[in-house]
């Protein structure tokens, strides 16, 4: 964990009166939540309606929205296809 979220965890405890490890574990969970939605959604060959239609979007307070862009997606489905067939990419 880096420095700056390590910050942000102890403020946020501080201000809250919990314990910094409550306060950690609430942050992991948000994220983990997102982890498993993302995970439970089968994203493979997907064109750029099925992906705007499927896709889950999330709106993280203070920080803004994080969603799938296709552009991005189909960066990452060509280099794990490269990947997985060893070719350099």
């Amino acid at each position: 964990m880096n420095s700056v979220l390590k910050s942000a965890i102890s403020d946020a405890s501080k201000e809250l009166g919990l314990e910094y490890s409550l306060v950690e574990s609430v942050y992991k969970s948000y994220w983990l939540f997102i982890r498993q939605t993302l995970s439970t959604q089968d994203l493979d060959n997907l064109s750029k309606e099925e992906l705007q239609a499927k896709a889950a979007n999330f709106n993280i307070p203070y920080i803004g929205k994080l969603y799938a862009n296709y552009n991005k997606y189909k960066y990452v489905q060509t280099k794990k296809y490269n990947y997985v067939t060893n070719k350099s990419y």
